[in-house]
């Protein structure tokens, strides 16, 4: 899986700023948090990218919240939603507002055990369905395409 080393990367990052102490870094706890929170993020779109390149190169060039559209066709809708509803809750997570709490140390834990679980999914092999064939005038009988064709000379 392309990425997989940075993948690796930010989830050892994310690893290191949980376990830190007080004494061991100029940052904050709340601070820890945020940038796990931010490299956590990142090693989740990561995989996205990674799982829907493998597929379809073109993907690439495309927007996180476009990629995860997409991912409802290559991953499925179940994994698909558990991805977007961790997304989202990581980028709220990510946010600098004056007037509202980080996340929690509790809650940035529990999304690393969730976006490592996810990265697993998603890099599991998995057969992808056929887009649903439009049906045209090739498939209709006759008599109908007949009747289309005589309305259009009136």
């Amino acid at each position: 899986m392309p990425g997989t080393s940075t993948i690796t990367a930010l989830l050892a990052t994310v690893d290191d700023l949980l376990t830190e102490g007080p004494g061991d870094s100029p940052l904050s706890r709340a601070g820890r948090d945020r940038g796990a929170a931010y490299a956590l993020r990142i090693a989740l779109e990561a995989a996205v990218d990674a799982a829907l390149t493998a597929r379809e190169t073109s993907l690439r060039e495309v927007s996180t919240r476009a990629k995860l559209l997409c991912l409802r066709h290559y991953a499925g809708p179940v994994l698909a939603h558990r991805v977007k509803a961790l997304w989202s809750q990581l980028s709220a997570g990510c946010k600098y507002h004056h007037d509202e709490l980080g996340p929690t140390h509790a809650q940035v834990w529990a999304w690393r055990a969730a976006v490592g679980t996810l990265v697993t999914e998603l890099a599991a092999p998995r057969t992808i369905p056929e887009f649903p064939r439009q049906l045209g005038a090739e498939r209709l009988p006759a008599e109908v395409t007949a009747t289309a064709h005589d309305g259009e000379h009136t």
